[in-house]
């Protein structure tokens, strides 16, 4: 069965619309020349520091695909780095793994770098004294901007814990916010509280739903209620959207919701 024929959706919002590099069950420059030419950009999702940074090959291929769909991307840096670990030799590979992924995709000049500060350690437990977690992230950042990282090129994400905790280092660095709306519902935190409060700093937003605790479904899965409070912020909004679902199911019944909603008044 052939999939969907997606269509041109360059240009049509005031944000830059962008979905992820793993829609089709295929390589990430596969993915790339299939998408190109109806976002305005590609989240490049790297999962894993080890195994799924693109090569030399691939990146001269997606260079290609930029210039000749004038198309931009941003990169979601690997999620298994853990910045506020016990371990110091852990924490300086996370920071290891932050150079080398933004070096090699540097030539990209990717919109933004999403990174995560997650709350857990290498081995999946929660860290309990958010005081000694927030230096060790501190000392972490220090030492990534020490390797000439652009800091303020750097997008932190929302995630499970409240963002309350990382704000002040967020601005301390200068970096801008990475406003998982779909992680923000998922964890019954406050939508209109944060969008109130971080999305003047949000350079992108990540776009997605959940049902029966399964993450990063299509937006359909979402409650009618948040879905206008979300598009109503969207009309003021000229950063990024990523729609950030795996799937071309997910992504045609959320480029669904978005035409039908957009075009509300």
């Amino acid at each position: 069965m052939s999939s969907p024929v997606l269509r041109n959706y360059r240009g049509r919002f005031p944000f830059k619309l962008a979905t992820t590099s793993y829609i089709y069950p295929d390589e990430i420059v596969p993915n790339v020349a299939k998408l190109a030419p109806c976002f305005d950009e590609i989240e490049l999702v790297l999962f894993e520091g080890h195994g799924s940074i693109p090569n030399k090959v691939q990146i001269n291929n997606l260079i290609k695909l930029s210039h000749l769909h004038r198309l931009g991307f941003n990169v979601h840096l690997p999620i298994d780095i853990f910045l506020g670990d016990e371990s110091d030799e852990i924490r300086s590979k996370g920071v290891s793994i932050v150079k080398r992924v933004i070096e090699r995709t540097l030539p990209l000049n990717p919109s933004v770098y999403i990174l995560h500060l997650d709350l857990r350690n290498e081995t999946g437990q929660n860290q309990t004294d958010i005081g000694i977690w927030q230096r060790r992230i501190g000392r972490s950042i220090k030492e990534m901007a020490g390797y000439g990282i652009e800091l303020n090129r750097i997008s932190i994400e929302t995630l499970g814990y409240p963002f309350e905790w990382i704000e002040a280092i967020v601005k301390e660095f200068g970096f801008s916010i990475c406003l998982d709306i779909g992680h923000i519902l998922f964890y019954g935190q406050d939508l209109q509280s944060y969008l109130k409060s971080y999305l003047p700093n949000t350079s992108i937003i990540h776009l997605h739903g959940f049902q029966n605790g399964i993450d990063h479904l299509g937006i359909d899965r979402l409650p009618e209620s948040p879905l206008k409070l979300i598009f109503s912020s969207l009309r003021s909004y000229r950063g990024i959207v990523s729609l950030e679902v795996f799937s071309m199911e997910d992504l045609n019944r959320s480029l669904i919701i978005l035409e039908e909603l957009w075009g509300r008044r």
